[in-house]
């Protein structure tokens, strides 16, 4: 099998395999992560995959299956979406922020493309990493998991409001 046929969790490269303090102190001072215990972050720190990005370069192209999520270690990303020939850029994400969280927990295609905006290093956080820590430290799997869901119903929660944002100014303006 030639590395192109591999999944895309076996193509990063770089697997950090010890608690990096350094890390561990990005980790905590994110908002998916920062309250988390101890533990839970070294052990969140052990699996995470560091990968550095060119500027311009895809971290992961629209359409493509999802595998996992990242968080901006340093540098800046843009997700953008083309849909029936527009480009919209959906968000220019900086240091803590992260990305691609639902792929954690689907097998969905990518609905963007993301993008590095400047040398950037990033953190990889994905779904066979995941899967190991609940099947072999389960406490701590339900902890992570927890504190992702906390992520995705805030961002839903935010979504919604902007749609009914949209929705009401659309019917005001046509009232």
């Amino acid at each position: 099998m030639n590395f192109l046929q591999l999944p895309i969790w076996k193509k990063i490269i770089k697997k950090k395999g010890t608690s990096n303090p350094e890390i561990i102190r990005f980790l905590r001072e994110t908002s998916v992560f920062g309250k988390l215990k101890r533990r839970t972050l070294h052990e969140i720190a052990r699996l995470v995959h560091v990968r550095q990005y060119s500027e311009g370069e895809e971290i992961f192209r629209q359409g493509e299956a999802g595998a996992g999520f990242y968080m901006i270690f340093d540098g800046k990303v843009a997700i953008r979406s083309v849909r029936d020939g527009i480009e919209l850029d959906l968000a220019h994400l900086d240091q803590h922020s992260f990305f691609g969280e639902l792929s954690l927990f689907s097998e969905e295609r990518r609905t963007a493309t993301a993008i590095a905006q400047e040398p950037s290093t990033l953190l990889g956080f994905f779904q066979p990493d995941l899967k190991e820590i609940i099947e072999t430290k389960p406490k701590i799997g339900i902890e992570i998991l927890l504190s992702l869901t906390g992520v995705v119903v805030e961002r839903l929660q935010k979504t919604n409001q902007l749609l009914e944002k949209a929705y009401y100014k659309g019917k005001q303006k046509n009232a």
